[in-house]
């Protein structure tokens, strides 16, 4: 029997794994490092291979604790920090905004943007009054690379005790990772973080009868439930005091 996923991809927008996402990401990441001009950056922390350059994204890399090195040895290649950056403004010349021009990690990326700001307001980054930016993704490099090697290097059980039940949960359990294994025989209900299983049905049209074990293809049916949009739907209601000179709390 084949599998197939309405509406999604293996590898695309379904994960098989989180460990399977942080290759990929982690893995594309490093090529584009090669492929813009970072081999000597590479080089110099002894990152040879894409194993070596997993091996960095590290709560003690090079010497430094709190996923440090990663950012700051590679965030001049992760993000072009703005104000007034988004997902779609983003230049390619990037890796966030060539993933974006390239259609890689979409669905990924917009959870990304919005576990930021949790993460950092959890961790007291964020002082409301005055409000210093420190929740927007776009805004610091540095930070956006290290908070999004912490999202992999982390889970619920391994975090710090005082983050959020949020925090814990988001970590094991990111939009699109597979939570049971993937299907080999048989129709067995199937568990992705952030959607419900509807069932393995015999076509991908809305009005398709279920598979049967007889089922030369059984194309199996998810809705989404978790939605994470910070920006949209809690930002708003946090008090802020703006002030014109603000000042950034993180070096890049």
């Amino acid at each position: 029997m084949k599998y197939e996923f309405i509406d999604h991809k293996l590898n695309v927008d379904f994960w098989e794994s989180k460990r399977a996402l942080f290759e990929a990401f982690y893995g594309a990441f490093y090529d584009f490092i090669k492929s813009h001009g970072g081999e000597e950056d590479l080089k110099s922390h002894n990152v040879k291979t894409k194993q070596d350059f997993y091996d960095y994204a590290d709560f003690y890399a090079d010497g430094k604790q709190d996923c440090y090195a990663m950012g700051f040895s590679f965030h001049k290649y992760y993000l072009e920090a703005r104000m007034n950056g988004t997902l779609e403004n983003e230049p390619e010349t990037s890796f966030i905004g060539y993933c974006m021009k390239n259609n890689l990690f979409q669905d990924f990326l917009q959870f990304l943007i919005s576990f930021f700001a949790y993460w950092r307001n959890d961790e007291g980054c964020t002082c409301m009054d005055p409000y210093n930016y420190a929740d927007n993704f776009f805004v610091s490099s540095w930070a956006a690379l290290v908070d999004t090697t912490k999202l992999f290097y982390f889970s619920s059980e391994t975090v710090y005790h005082w983050h959020s039940f949020r925090i814990k949960y988001i970590l094991d359990h990111i939009p699109g990772t597979f939570l049971s294994e993937l299907p080999k025989e048989g129709l067995p209900r199937l568990r992705v973080a952030g959607y419900q299983f509807m069932g393995w049905f015999e076509s991908d049209k809305e009005d398709s009868k279920e598979a049967t074990l007889d089922s030369e293809i059984a194309y199996a049916r998810f809705k989404r439930m978790d939605t994470y949009n910070y920006w949209e739907k809690e930002e708003k209601k946090i008090k802020k005091v703006y002030i014109e000179n603000w000042k950034k709390v993180d070096p890049a």
